[in-house]
């Protein structure tokens, strides 16, 4: 093998750039297997805030053309956690032959990316760039059958750009939209990483474990536990994680408005992403200060003084112990919202899409200046 093909692939920030640190080394020979052994593949790889809040495709190609040029790259190909759209179709990949670059969102893939689906549509997209005067003969429809395994209960439509997208020559679709913005939606939601705040409820949990503790001493929650039925501790929960997730989101500013500039259709998927990925974390914290609470009321409160305060019917059971901490992990989450605040307000701001576009945007700009 004479000939040398290099390939760079631009991640953005987090959850892009560590597919490309992980998949860089294997795809030289992915790209040998599956595309022309004949040439001596090497694949480079660059973080670029550019690609995490560009939302233009345009935006997205062009940056990766200078970035190509600057590091004598024959391809790029750029990985996004942006989710990218033309009128309101899920993109998967935009690519331009003229220059050998190409994109791929990572959200579209859905929730739990799996790195071999990605590796896999990149190989693909690179067999397109490698192979451009191919499109017309069976590689087009194995290129699209290729990135369809990885979008089970979707289908993948290939469309030629036309005048659109004036940087890209033919792109890949998700259909249809319905399933595509519901994978889309927890793609977005897993790359806002909604398990890496929980170290900032450090000081939520401590206030809310300390508020419970003491209620619990106090007759007047054994027999609240003992008399509320199991569907009112559920709307209890309920109520309290919504109010948590409320609280949250009005304390950290982490709705979209429109003086954000964006449209309102970005808006209210950023803005959905956001709300779930919130939901996630205070369910795993209303969770763990449950999992606190049984462990206390297990250890301190008495078996015969539970069975004679309450009047309890019959004999008593473990799930006296576990009513009593879902009450207590009901009242206190909503207590320990309102009385503390976060440790890390920018960890909080940082699982959403708009505030992590805005200040990859300025390390961009720092980073020119």
């Amino acid at each position: 093998m004479t000939n040398e093909t290099k390939v760079g692939l631009i991640a953005a920030p987090e959850l892009p750039a560590e597919i490309a640190a992980d998949m860089a080394e294997a795809l030289p020979a992915f790209f040998a297997e599956e595309i022309d052994e004949h040439v001596n593949w090497s694949v480079e790889t660059v973080m670029d805030p550019v690609t995490g809040f560009a939302e233009s495709v345009d935006d997205i190609l062009e940056g990766a053309v200078k970035i190509r040029k600057q590091h004598d790259w024959n391809y790029a190909i750029c990985l996004t956690d942006l989710p990218i759209f033309l009128d309101k179709n899920i993109i998967v990949t935009d690519i331009n032959n003229k220059h050998d670059v190409a994109q791929l969102s990572i959200p579209a893939f859905g929730w739990v990316v799996k790195k071999e689906k990605v590796k896999k549509a990149i190989i693909t997209i690179m067999d397109e760039l490698y192979h451009p005067s191919e499109e017309n003969s069976g590689r087009r429809n194995n290129s699209k059958k290729s990135l369809e395994k990885q979008f089970p209960l979707s289908r993948v439509r290939r469309v030629d750009a036309g005048s659109s997208v004036k940087e890209a020559d033919k792109r890949y679709t998700v259909v249809p939209r319905f399933n595509g913005k519901i994978r889309l939606l927890l793609g977005m939601t897993q790359a806002n990483k909604p398990w890496s705040i929980m170290s900032s409820f450090k000081k939520v949990i401590a206030v809310a474990f300390t508020t419970g503790a003491f209620a619990s001493i106090f007759p007047t929650m054994w027999t609240l536990s003992h008399l509320l039925s199991e569907s009112r501790l559920t709307v209890l929960s309920l109520v309290a994680i919504s109010l948590m997730v409320v609280w949250l989101i009005v304390s950290h500013n982490l709705w979209e408005t429109p003086a954000s500039g964006k449209n309102r259709f970005i808006r209210r998927l950023y803005n959905r992403a956001t709300v779930m990925t919130l939901i996630l974390s205070v369910i795993t914290y209303y969770a763990v200060l449950f999992t606190f609470f049984l462990i206390l009321v297990v250890t301190l409160v008495p078996l015969e003084a539970y069975q004679s305060l309450t009047d309890l019917d019959g004999a008593f059971t473990f799930i006296n112990y576990v009513k009593l901490a879902w009450i207590l992990a009901s009242i206190t989450t909503v207590t320990g919202a309102i009385g503390a605040s976060l440790e890390d307000e920018e960890m909080v701001k940082d699982i959403t899409y708009g505030y992590r576009q805005k200040r990859r945007y300025k390390e961009s700009a720092n980073d020119d200046a």
